[in-house]
């Protein structure tokens, strides 16, 4: 190289020094941090600095050679050459810095994935921890989800925003019904929420909302009064507010076994409606004037027995025109003073005929007293001795006793019991025993009731009684007295609104009918009664053993025996008109409010000739599923009774399912 060669490059050298390019010291600093925090990639990153420091001293040596092939460049062409060189190695910085950012992303995907798999790992040991204390159970997805923290939030925040929807739109229940399945899950189905409060007005500290799936609870901050109360007990109706629905009544006299007998008996005095066309007679002993009164029907009824007595002793009966020959009443004769050895365990005793007479004279001023007829038709007048005739009377029906030359009065009997059938609409169910039905006032489930045909042992009744006449000719299946419990819901009173359920049950008696005995067992049907009783062996082998038949079922025995016509045409009209009008009677004493309602259960039993008669109504019946007939009708029935309370406000047109509106008066 010669010397001028030598002085150029100096200069050059000089204004633009030439040396290996190492990082400044700071940029060292970052990376051995960097490779501190880099555990995974130790290697990838010197390889990646090795690379940059070969590309640079490669660099480096082309330009010393071009240096010493180009001498005789300019100055200006050999800066531009350091330029390119300097922003040849910008540029491998920036690529170094791309990768470590890379780098970085990677480290933190993977710390993500770490935390994610912490997470995991401890829900699965929290799930496992809960199911261990129940092995037997499988665990299910369901289960899975419903452990997840996400998932209970989820579900914590549905149930919050579908309470708040409720509370909006008035849809919030309360209930103190112990089994209130059923209402219950026809209300949550339409979007109801159930407040949860020892009481209705509970304030927010004791309310709470629940959620039926899940078990989450909602404490309430603020008061939420319920706008739908179902309740067995009383409310006081001040403390309601007029928009709040509850099936509550006050003043229902007509659910009380004495309070029925006074609202028949003041409502029929203002009316045309004859109660005695659908209600057995019945007196309480609480009033004054109501024990004579009984006494004389008594009579009356004993009187009615005796003529019967000579028609069917003779063979004749009231539908019945032709009168047997004399060799077919001695035959007659004959059985009833065989009967009156059995009954009175010796001889028979003859009654002399002054009985005959004084019923018909009896019989006569209950004619008059029904017709107000004039005393031409009296057959004979005078003082009755009641007391004489009644023991003579229990001597007949009692003991079996006979009665002289009672063929001579058969006429007689005949004409006069004819006329008191077309006014009487009882005399065909009333018999001949004389059989009188005594209930406690204030007791319900058949408690304290008997069957008693003794005046002086019924008259030794204290005021807390009610005496009501038995029928002794009821309507039998297989030889077996039933009632039947008929359901309506009434949901307003002005004006009177009545719902008429269209299914129905029966319930038997363990024992087979008969009047020879007045057990309870036998004549009483309650189920709280006769479940606690045992089958008698020799009944009938197509009686349920639960004692309790479906409507169907016994609609299906009608048409058995040929009588199919009578559930529509005689049974079901009887029924819907003894419960008209006995709500008719009972609106006057009502304390009214609007937005109330309530089912109640009337108990009916049948004459022989299909006639239904009321026995009482019950104020909130007893709804529980104790047998297979109940679970067949309750289910159903509360929710056809939620279609009428709560859907056909908003729609008339809607379905009620089994309930019929059979009166409304506008």
């Amino acid at each position: 190289m010669n010397t001028l060669t030598k002085r150029l490059w100096k200069c050059i050298s000089y204004c633009f020094p030439f040396r290996k390019k190492k990082p400044n010291d700071n940029a060292v600093e970052e990376i051995e941090i960097k490779q501190e925090s880099l555990e995974k990639q130790p290697i990838e990153a010197n390889s990646e600095r090795e690379t940059s420091y070969e590309v640079n001293s490669e660099r480096e040596t082309t330009i010393e050679a071009n240096s010493e092939r180009e001498t005789s460049y300019e100055v200006n062409s050999e800066r531009e050459t350091t330029i390119e060189a300097n922003s040849e190695i910008e540029t491998s910085y920036e690529v170094n810095s791309e990768r470590e950012t890379t780098v970085e992303a990677k480290r933190k995907r993977e710390t993500t994935t770490k935390a994610h798999r912490k997470r995991k790992a401890a829900n699965k040991s929290n799930s496992t921890r809960k199911t261990a204390k129940k092995p037997n159970d499988a665990v299910s997805p369901e289960r899975d989800k419903l452990y997840c923290d996400e998932c209970v939030s989820r579900q914590k925040i549905c149930f919050e925003d579908q309470v708040k929807t409720s509370i909006a739109k008035k849809k919030v229940f309360w209930t103190d019904f112990k089994r209130s399945n059923d209402f219950e899950r026809g209300l949550l189905s339409r979007g109801w929420v159930k407040k949860i409060a020892p009481t209705f007005n509970a304030g927010p500290k004791k309310t709470v909302f629940r959620d039926p799936t899940y078990g989450h609870k909602i404490i309430s901050r603020y008061d939420i009064q319920p706008n739908l109360i179902l309740t067995r007990k009383r409310v006081e109706l001040h403390l309601l507010r007029e928009d709040q629905i509850t099936n509550h009544f006050c003043r229902v006299h007509a659910t009380s076994k004495s309070g029925l007998c006074k609202v028949l008996r003041q409502w029929c005095l203002s009316c045309d409606a004859n109660p005695h066309t659908f209600f057995p007679r019945c007196y309480m002993f609480s009033k004054i004037n109501e024990k004579q009164a009984f006494i004389d029907d008594f009579t009356m009824t004993a009187a009615c027995g005796i003529l019967k007595w000579v028609l069917r002793t003779n063979g004749k009966s009231l539908q019945d025109e032709v009168i047997p020959s004399r060799k077919e009443k001695e035959e007659k004769t004959a059985i009833c003073m065989s009967d009156a050895k059995i009954n009175n365990h010796g001889p028979a005793r003859i009654v002399p005929e002054d009985i005959i007479v004084t019923a018909l004279v009896v019989c006569q001023f209950h004619l008059y007293d029904l017709t107000h007829e004039d005393e031409d038709d009296i057959i004979c007048a005078g003082i009755v001795d009641r007391k004489h005739f009644i023991s003579d009377y229990y001597q007949v029906m009692h003991h079996g006793a006979h009665i002289q030359n009672s063929d001579k009065y058969v006429d007689y009997c005949h004409q006069l019991l004819c006329k008191l059938r077309r006014v009487n609409p009882q005399l065909d169910i009333d018999g001949e025993k004389n059989i009188w039905i005594s209930k406690p006032r204030n007791l319900s489930r058949g408690r304290g009731i008997r069957c008693r045909n003794d005046l002086k042992d019924i008259c030794s009744l204290g005021r807390e009684w009610v005496v009501e006449k038995y029928i002794e000719r009821p309507l039998l299946v297989y030889g077996t007295k039933f009632d039947l419990r008929q359901h309506f819901l009434i949901t307003d009173w002005y004006p009177l609104t009545i719902w008429f359920y269209k299914h129905s049950f029966l319930r038997f008696s363990s024992q087979p009918f008969t009047l020879e005995s007045l057990d309870t067992a036998t004549h009483v049907c309650n189920y709280a009664i006769q479940k606690k009783l045992k089958n008698a062996p020799n009944r009938h082998p197509n009686l349920p053993e639960e004692n309790m038949w479906h409507s169907d079922e016994f609609k299906e025995y009608l048409c058995t025996i040929g009588k199919e016509q009578v559930w529509d045409s005689i049974i079901i009209p009887g029924m819907k008109k003894a419960l008209i009008h006995t709500m008719k009677a009972t609106r006057e004493n009502v304390k009214y409010r609007k937005n109330s309602f309530d089912l109640f259960g009337s108990d009916f039993l049948f004459g022989e000739n299909f006639q239904p008669w009321l026995l009482e109504i019950q104020y909130k019946p007893g709804i529980t599923k104790d047998t297979s007939v109940m679970w067949k009708i309750v289910p159903p029935m509360v929710e056809d009774m939620l279609r009428v309370v709560i859907d056909y406000k908003d729609d008339p047109n809607c379905n009620v399912g089994g309930f019929e509106l059979i009166y409304k008066q506008f």
